[in-house]
């Protein structure tokens, strides 16, 4: 089969949603399938993309002019996806950061509702507070209808885009995150007597990721007076800003930024918990990873934070992403510090049971029956 991914993403060198096709594609061309990629030049630049082209797979970018106000003519000229190049494709997997941002992608909606090929939408985040224009409301709607249907990463993420869109999918799936590494059991337990290491492992975008209310919280007096260091991995457009936050409330020696790191045991070799305080999520990735390899979470209530993470049990989850709810979430866990390796283990196998579900063959296998159906 000749099977296409479009992918929304730009901004940043790699990113979590890119994960989820990525492996999908690469399990697609190790059976033979034809895998051809549509870019942004941000992300078509990055170590994955160039295994995917290495393993046979094409790659074929797409960009937005510096003067937005060209756009239009230039898509009147030569469409950024064009209809006779998608029309020979089998089937189309159409990655999203949300419902509206294919909005935010030249001609895509256009080219959507024109092509032959079917597809499918795959909805990587959404947010009860997600800003959607009346104009967003109706193409989404649009090229929600004329889809093979559409995948989300959690239940919770489906019911808010029945309610922003008053609409529903011709076919609504659920499909978790595929953790990048299995692990068969947790890495060892780091030592604490230096103090505790929390990780946030997000992109840099403190609009949905919450940096900011993080660093908020670790400036007042007490946890001043604990023993703790925090370290952001990363990259993303507000990497300068969180550097000037941590300047700004004094934290240089207590917050370290260690850059995107590839590998999953030399992020939670040492540290103990993960910190994500979210505005708005799917199913994140690092918090399935960090579980896997048997680390605590403690999260905001948003996306599939709470259909992942148990109160308590494998973790602690801020009702709200506020400084103060987050804040509590956070006094809950200093205080149960000797459950943490217990957590740890518990967490890991959750995340275990939803491995065995094999995600990314799911994808897959949505992706190429969206083709046969047609």
């Amino acid at each position: 089969m000749k099977l296409a991914i479009i992918s929304n993403m730009r901004g940043c060198s790699w990113a979590g949603s890119e994960t989820v096709w990525h492996l999908a594609a690469m399990r697609g061309l190790e059976e033979g399938q034809q895998v051809t990629a549509f870019l942004h030049p941000d992300i078509a630049a990055a170590a994955p993309i160039k295994e995917l082209v290495a393993r046979g797979g094409v790659v074929k970018q797409w960009n937005v002019l510096r003067l937005a106000r060209l756009q239009p003519w230039k898509e009147a000229l030569r469409a950024t996806f064009p209809v006779s190049e998608l029309d020979q494709f089998d089937a189309i997997l159409v990655s999203l950061g949300s419902l509206p941002a294919m909005c935010y992608v030249p001609g895509l909606v256009e080219s959507l509702t024109q092509t032959r090929t079917p597809y499918i939408l795959f909805c990587q985040f959404n947010s009860a507070h997600l800003p959607v224009t009346p104009g967003e409301r109706v193409a989404v709607r649009k090229v929600m209808a004329k889809s093979a249907g559409c995948i989300f990463l959690s239940q919770r993420n489906l019911d808010e885009a029945r309610r922003q869109f008053a609409v529903e999918p011709p076919q609504g799936w659920l499909l978790p995150n595929p953790v990048r590494e299995n692990s068969a059991r947790p890495l060892a337990w780091p030592a604490m007597e230096g103090g505790v290491r929390w990780a946030s492992v997000a992109r840099f975008e403190m609009l949905w990721k919450g940096q900011d209310i993080l660093l908020d919280i670790l400036r007042q007096p007490v946890w001043r007076e604990r023993a703790w260091h925090l370290t952001f991995y990363g990259s993303g457009p507000d990497r300068e800003d969180l550097e000037r936050l941590v300047s700004l409330f004094q934290l240089q020696d207590r917050v370290s930024f260690a850059g995107f790191v590839n590998g999953l045991e030399e992020i939670w070799r040492d540290n103990h918990v993960l910190v994500l305080p979210s505005h708005g999520e799917g199913l994140p990735l690092a918090a399935l990873e960090a579980m896997m390899l048997g680390r605590p979470v403690v999260a905001t209530d948003v996306g599939g934070n709470r259909e992942l993470i148990d109160e308590g049990d494998t973790g602690f989850i801020a009702e709200g992403s506020t400084a103060y709810s987050f804040h509590q979430a956070l006094e809950r866990a200093w205080h149960v510090r000797e459950q943490w390796p217990a957590m740890g283990q518990r967490a890991h196998v959750r995340v275990m049971q939803m491995a065995r579900l094999d995600p990314t063959q799911q994808l897959l296998a949505l992706w190429k029956q969206a083709g046969v159906r047609s």
